[in-house]
């Protein structure tokens, strides 16, 4: 998978209760890349991912997939991140999440 990582993720866990995110920041160099992630449900499910984790497909699948109601929010999975002190856990500067944003300050995100 390239970098820098897609913006939408389906977990294929529940996660926090949720298996719907949006990545609203992505940091780290080689073996240390990192994903902040929120849930499309609840803006306070916020957390960090490994970028090895990201590519797993036994873990999360790019963009989102549709769910069925009962599967999409229950909650059976309790997980492990990178330490949070490692990233923030808002929208960056340059993420092109925050309005209003200046178009010549956004990083690239890839849009596979």
């Amino acid at each position: 998978m390239r970098w820098p990582p897609n913006k939408s993720w389906t977990s294929i866990y529940s996660r926090n209760g949720y298996r719907h995110f949006v990545a609203i920041n992505y940091g780290g160099k080689k073996k240390e890349r990192w994903v902040a992630l929120v849930s499309v449900l609840d803006g306070k499910s916020r957390f960090v991912v490994p970028w090895s984790e990201m590519q797993d497909n036994s873990k999360w699948i790019s963009g989102w997939l549709s769910l069925a109601k009962d599967e999409a929010n229950s909650c059976s999975e309790e997980f492990g991140n990178i330490e949070l002190a490692k990233a923030c856990l808002h929208p960056s500067k340059d993420s092109g999440l925050l309005i209003p944003s200046e178009k010549n300050l956004i990083r690239p995100w890839d849009y596979d």
